[in-house]
């Protein structure tokens, strides 16, 4: 008789604590304490769209879009959270096998029978870790999950050069996985508005970027980021959730624009986006 040995549980590691965010769980703690982050608190969000730039950036808008979904804070099991690869050199729709993610704040649990449902519903998804250990698009916003979310699961999704296959089979999977737990799930799609060297063109990309939001229309925002009409990063995600009809009959809110200096000169924006 052969003795089989219990499989080792596979932590993903942090690859951007201490640069995007703070690594130091008291200094992390201050830092989320100071919004209005506590169960019941908030609005009730099926999904939220929140950025993943530096948290002295961006933070204020990260921790916006999570209270907006405070209200059902309760009722929520897992979070499915959807970030963009910035690789460029890879493609394709990538879930983790990872049993669960480390944050400064704790682990989060990854839900494998939802992971493994949509690998089995999408033609093109597959789990795959690789992409996801050097990416920070998703785990910038984990210490979020965590806090808000203490006993949620998260089933994280990467997405790399998109074509258009993919994002329809990311909507149809996203659709036919979690329309059944829709009710305990919240939606997080990783996204940042736009960047251009010229200020004023980056500030019209991320305005028409969440106008083309507010109209829920997934294929003409499909291909005005195809074309390289407007650059969000993460707006394909954005895309296959519209597509998907989960947020259909939910209201579409927005705050405010931010802006900050990117890389190579260039002008960021960000805004935190929920549909309740």
């Amino acid at each position: 008789m052969v003795a089989l040995l219990p499989q080792k549980k596979r932590i993903r590691s942090p690859v951007g604590a201490g640069v995007y965010y703070p690594e130091n769980k008291k200094e992390m703690l201050e830092f989320l304490r100071a919004f209005d982050l506590e169960p019941g608190n908030g609005r009730n969000a099926q999904a939220i769209i929140a950025p993943h730039g530096s948290w002295n950036l961006s933070g204020e808008l990260a921790a916006a879009a999570f209270s907006a979904a405070m209200g059902r804070s309760n009722n929520i099991n897992r979070v499915v959270i959807l970030g963009p690869i910035h690789d460029k050199r890879e493609k394709g729709v990538f879930l983790s096998d990872s049993h669960s993610f480390h944050t400064p704040i704790g682990n989060i649990p990854v839900d494998r029978e939802i992971t493994e449902e949509l690998e089995f519903s999408g033609e093109y998804l597959e789990i795959n870790d690789i992409p996801h250990l050097g990416e920070h698009s998703i785990e910038i916003l984990l210490p979020f999950v965590k806090y808000c979310f203490p006993y949620a699961s998260i089933v994280p999704v990467l997405m790399g050069q998109p074509e258009k296959k993919h994002i329809k089979d990311l909507s149809l999977a996203l659709k036919n996985v979690i329309t059944p737990v829709l009710d305990e799930t919240l939606l997080v799609v990783s996204c940042n508005l736009s960047y251009n060297n010229d200020k004023t063109t980056a500030r019209n990309q991320a305005q028409e970027f969440l106008n083309l939001i507010a109209e829920r229309n997934a294929p003409f925002l499909t291909s005005a980021i195809l074309d390289g009409r407007l650059n969000p990063c993460g707006g394909t995600l954005v895309a296959s959730l519209l597509e998907s009809g989960l947020v259909n009959q939910k209201a579409c809110y927005a705050e405010d624009m931010l802006s900050a200096a990117g890389m190579e000169s260039s002008t960021v924006f960000y805004s935190a986006v929920s549909f309740e």
